[in-house]
């Protein structure tokens, strides 16, 4: 990844102040595909967007979600140069906080930072160890054996814990992270952190403030949906496959895939006890022989509920406060432009309702080419059937402003481009003003 290397020289040439907190070994070539964790001096946040937004730039990327907060805001990138690109960057601002109580000062990172192949400003290892052992006590209230360990055999160094723990005010939490040098790890130790950590970090109320930032998450949501429409041989799968892993990277492996619907209620097929109705490719999309109006009735109805109460309880929670994908591999739409597949037999301004009351998928990418080259990748059905849904989908998707045509009578490189830089250009714009801290 190009971007990376240039972001870090750009930083360093700007002379803004950073340090990364975890993950640095393959810096400044790669994340290893993690995250970046790094802090900054709060005065030189609108510096470092700034070259976020610059250094993407020049590597075809946009910032496409951000989690606005006073402390540690989270920020992803995605990009379309060298088949794609992505990466979530966790911003800290002068120290290193849980629970909102500094654990480590702006003093005390400065201090403990080395410089990693002489270009990149990182956290030492004994720093890391204690910071590592924290996040997962008071954020988990448990403790992995691996980060109990690093601090067992890196941090517990009296000299340097003085200056931390002085520092923050806490010096009587010292001989309890002492008491740890001759005890193993175990359940009974773990309890103990705990139960100690509880004390001198009690967890807070969540103040006005942070309740205003997390309600206007609601109206920039951090968390995508979208939609893959196509007949079969469009391409839609090889698509999602081809953007997913850049997808993953931008958000940090936060991208889920559905078939169809919500899938929070299980399809009529599992409630019957019979095979489920989909499970791979399909070779006969109209196999199956329709309901009448009411078992077609009953069907929508019950679909519905899923794209309704299933969709507000299984991906809103997610995609409304965090930064996350849900890919759909078609979608309610399907009912519109081949209501046949779905063995539904409505009036059309019966479906169309439906459209204006399901929550619609922020993104719509409609897949499709001349229906002669689609017929001749799968050919399933009748081409007068193929040119008819190619057709009505482009009709769909000229009319909704939230879909976008990709042509995949390209190279399978060139149509999965086209949609990257459709997602790109799509999430972007609800960021274009957003503040980094709120």
């Amino acid at each position: 990844m190009t971007f990376l290397p240039q972001f870090f020289n750009a930083l360093n040439s700007q002379n803004i102040q950073f340090c990364v907190l975890r993950n640095y070994q393959s810096l400044p070539e790669s994340t290893d595909g993690s995250d970046l964790d790094i802090l900054i001096n709060k005065k030189d946040a609108t510096k470092f967007i700034t070259v976020i937004s610059e250094i993407s730039f020049n590597q075809g990327g946009k910032i496409i979600s951000i989690i606005p907060s006073i402390n540690y805001p989270k920020i992803c990138v995605l990009g379309n140069i060298e088949n794609g690109w992505g990466i979530m960057i966790d911003l800290h601002y002068d120290e290193i906080c849980y629970r909102d109580y500094t654990i480590l000062s702006n003093k005390n990172v400065w201090r403990n930072t080395f410089q990693h192949n002489d270009e990149i400003a990182a956290l030492n290892t004994k720093a890391d160890a204690l910071v590592g052992l924290f996040k997962e006590l008071l954020n988990n209230g448990t403790c992995r054996e691996k980060y109990f360990n690093n601090f067992k055999n890196l941090a517990l160094d009296e000299e340097f814990l003085n200056e931390v723990f002085q520092d923050i005010e806490k010096p009587e939490f010292i001989p309890i992270l002492i008491e740890t040098k001759n005890n193993s790890y175990s359940k009974n130790e773990i309890n103990r952190l705990v139960k100690a950590l509880n004390k001198f970090f009690p967890k807070r109320t969540i103040n006005s403030i942070k309740k205003i930032s997390k309600l206007s998450r609601l109206f920039k949501q951090p968390g995508y949906t979208i939609a893959f429409l196509g007949t079969d041989g469009s391409g839609k799968s090889t698509v999602i496959e081809k953007v997913k892993p850049t997808l993953n990277e931008a958000f940090h492996n936060a991208v889920y895939y559905e078939h169809m619907r919500p899938n929070k209620l299980p399809s009529i097929a599992r409630l019957l006890g019979k095979k489920e109705e989909f499970n791979g490719p399909v070779t006969n999309p109209h196999g199956s022989s329709t309901s009448g109006f009411f078992g077609s009735l009953v069907r929508w109805s019950y679909y519905m509920l899923d794209y309704t109460v299933g969709f507000y309880l299984k991906i809103w929670p997610k995609k409304a406060i965090r930064s996350c994908v849900w890919m759909f591999d078609r979608y309610y739409y399907d009912y519109l432009i081949d209501p046949r597949r779905g063995r539904i037999q409505l009036p059309f301004w019966v479906l169309k309702l439906g459209q204006f009351i399901i929550p619609e998928p922020d993104i719509i990418l409609c897949l499709g080419t001349d229906a002669a080259v689609i017929h001749k990748r799968k050919p399933e059905l009748p081409l007068e059937e193929v040119e008819r849904q190619v057709a009505a989908l482009k009709k769909f998707c000229n009319a909704h402003k939230r879909a976008v045509w990709i042509d995949t009578g390209k190279s399978i490189e060139a149509s999965s481009n086209d949609a990257l830089n459709a997602i790109i250009e799509k999430m972007a714009k609800r960021f274009e003003s957003v503040k980094l801290s709120k």
